[in-house]
């Protein structure tokens, strides 16, 4: 078919595509919806949990993620900045592990898991001079974790 010259200046619509969608299970799409929360969500007050802060031999720069123990650099990854941050925030208060799975971890329906105690452990290990006979994150039986400097 020869096309005259006013048609080849009026441009073609373009055939409709067939662009289905996948579908996502119901199961991922709360696992997404926790983790771009828990991503987004700060829920700590910054004037609280300053961006460096200091107790005992442990030194905590937020903004550059460094963490030192008697001036040795530690590791930490990006959990356990987020927890010590929320104890900072949440100073002198008993938190819940209930708590802490919503407002650190995210989730909105709490599950059974030991995270929350196997993080604390983790802390602990970093932060405390004998981590079996802490000072600064204090375990309530049935109630929850207090932070102290």
């Amino acid at each position: 078919m020869v096309r005259s010259k006013a048609q080849r200046r009026i441009p073609r619509k373009p055939k409709a595509r067939n662009r289905s969608v996948p579908r996502i299970a119901e199961s991922e799409i709360e696992v997404l919806k926790v983790l771009v929360k828990s991503s987004l969500a700060s829920g700590f007050p910054e004037d609280k949990a300053a961006s460096e802060v200091v107790f005992g031999t442990v030194r905590v720069n937020f903004v550059r993620h460094e963490f030192f123990k008697n001036g040795e650099r530690i590791t930490a990854n990006a959990r356990e900045f987020q927890l010590l941050k929320y104890f900072l925030a949440h100073e002198g208060e008993v938190v819940p592990r209930d708590q802490l799975l919503k407002d650190v971890w995210g989730f909105e329906k709490i599950p059974e898991t030991r995270s929350v105690d196997n993080y604390i452990l983790a802390l602990r290990k970093k932060i405390e001079d004998d981590h079996s006979h802490p000072r600064h994150i204090l375990t309530f039986r049935g109630a929850g974790y207090k932070f102290i400097r």
